[in-house]
């Protein structure tokens, strides 16, 4: 059946292809931020393994708003941790980091880099007349940008 929403299917696939980029960054920050909530220690445990646990079941429901969106568009959305390592600018944490500091560190960075990435699909999303994505980001947006200001207080 033909898909017509409104946005040209090179369009649509340009969109796509954004999406699956920030899907797959979204995925690997859920699963370095589930290994910080599993592994964090310290006088602030309690208040960390909390925050920690917010912030991988929002990842997991922001994953799922973006693979359903691809899926809107008309392309499929990457359903393996391979893919996902592959698209995502976000690097997975391998080694075992112990000291929550660094945890926090880098979780800030990770999404700093987020709200940048997010914002390439938003001028994306824009430049092909989706406004439904472009509002979908802008919230995400505005997710990993409070994130970062939040972890960043606990540094200072």
């Amino acid at each position: 059946m033909l898909l017509d929403i409104g946005i040209q299917k090179k369009d649509r696939k340009i969109i796509a292809e954004a999406i699956r980029r920030i899907l797959a960054d979204t995925l690997v920050l859920y699963v370095k931020t589930l290994g910080f909530h599993w592994n964090v220690t310290g006088a602030n445990f309690y208040s960390l393994h909390t925050l920690f646990k917010e912030l991988y079941e929002d990842l997991s429901e922001g994953s799922d708003l973006l693979a359903e969106r691809i899926r809107a568009l008309g392309y499929w959305a990457p359903s393996s941790f391979t893919e996902s390592i592959g698209l995502s600018a976000i690097k997975e944490e391998t080694s075992h980091i112990y000291d929550a500091s660094d945890m926090l560190r880098q979780l800030v960075q990770d999404n700093e880099l987020m709200v940048r990435r997010l914002k390439e699909v938003f001028d994306v999303a824009n430049a092909n007349n989706d406004s439904v994505t472009a509002d979908m980001i802008t919230q995400r947006m505005e997710k990993h940008s409070k994130v970062a200001w939040m972890l960043r207080s606990h540094l200072e």
